[in-house]
């Protein structure tokens, strides 16, 4: 049986092989690729050297027991991805098949039955809209959840290494006093150091950004509730690592503050946080989703603040998780 990883010289990609050597996932061979300038690069996996190859040849390594997890830009995705599935299975962390009906959108904790259905592709959901599912899904069984309003304040590296990188060359400029210049080529279409962009990607003709429209309608479609009534605003805030959600959960019935946060306590992906203010920085390298700052306003209506690594588990570790139900099927 063979693992492929695409995009493995990536944010996620690393990230990826980082987390299949913590959960010990072992196959006869473990092979990376990437773009023509990362090849011959080294990835250290389970004490094995994988020397990243040309993406064009990975062709000539799939059959019916190859899996394969991507992490690939958009385009790239949308030419190569159709046909490496007719051969092996695909795991793709983009956005692009997400909403196809004929594609599972899958987090394992909540709708892992999706995936007997599964025709070798498979889509990992967008970062935010992880740690939002994972929160709702157990709220849900207290009763029918009426309306959500939420707020998301996503880090840098949601945006790749590029985009990482820009972030830390802007912060130079604040450190020695002077001006902040974004580069020429900074993924940004605005200066990010000691500033927020309270978009990401392009807007649709009512003003909802890209991103504000993934979260909307993939979070429908993993908890099949259709007709939810959801809205949101994406940020992208000027820290390198972990998205924070502020959310707004309407009930169509009454619901205890106690019963939440007991309800929310029996998931083992989640920690609630009652006297602690859940913080980026505790959420960083970890798979846990934290939530807490929980007010209520009335019986039907309550606040959450949450927080998770977009890397881990907002990306990689999903991936890895679906990857770990195939292999049980």
């Amino acid at each position: 049986m063979r693992l492929i990883i695409l995009g493995i010289t990536g944010l996620v990609g690393r990230k990826i092989c980082q987390i299949i050597e913590e959960r010990k996932l072992n196959f006869d061979e473990i092979l990376g690729f990437a773009s023509t300038a990362s090849v011959d690069e080294k990835i250290l996996l389970n004490n094995q050297e994988i020397l990243v190859k040309d993406l064009n040849e990975v062709f000539d390594y799939l059959d019916e027991k190859t899996y394969v997890l991507s992490s690939l830009e958009e385009n790239i995705t949308k030419e190569i991805i159709p046909k490496i599935r007719e051969k092996a299975i695909v795991i793709d962390n983009s956005s692009v098949f997400r909403l196809n009906d004929d594609v599972p959108l899958c987090v394992p904790e909540i709708n892992k039955e999706v995936l007997k259905n599964h025709k070798n592709l498979i889509a990992n959901p967008n970062c935010t809209t992880i740690q939002l599912v994972l929160v709702l899904h157990p709220l849900r069984r207290l009763g029918e959840i009426k309306r959500v309003v939420l707020t998301s304040l996503q880090s840098v590296s949601g945006a790749g290494q590029n985009a990482l990188e820009e972030y830390f060359y802007e912060l130079e400029f604040l450190a020695i006093g002077d001006e902040v210049v974004k580069s020429t080529d900074s993924p940004f279409p605005y200066i990010i150091a000691d500033n927020l962009i309270p978009f990401i990607g392009e807007f649709n003709e009512e003003g909802y950004c890209k991103e504000e429209l993934k979260i909307i309608n993939e979070t429908r479609k993993i908890l099949n509730l259709p007709n939810l009534d959801i809205t949101a605003t994406t940020i992208r805030v000027p820290i390198s690592h972990c998205h924070s959600i502020s959310l707004y959960a309407e009930f169509e019935n009454s619901v205890e503050k106690e019963k939440i946060i007991e309800e929310l306590g029996k998931e083992n992906y989640l920690k609630v946080l009652k006297e602690e203010i859940p913080l980026p920085l505790i959420a960083k390298e970890k798979d846990l989703v934290y939530v807490g700052r929980i007010r209520k306003i009335d019986e039907k209506r309550y606040w959450f603040f949450i927080v998770a690594d977009n890397l881990r588990r907002g990306a990689a570790t999903n991936a890895v998780l679906i990857l770990e139900e195939l292999l049980k099927l």
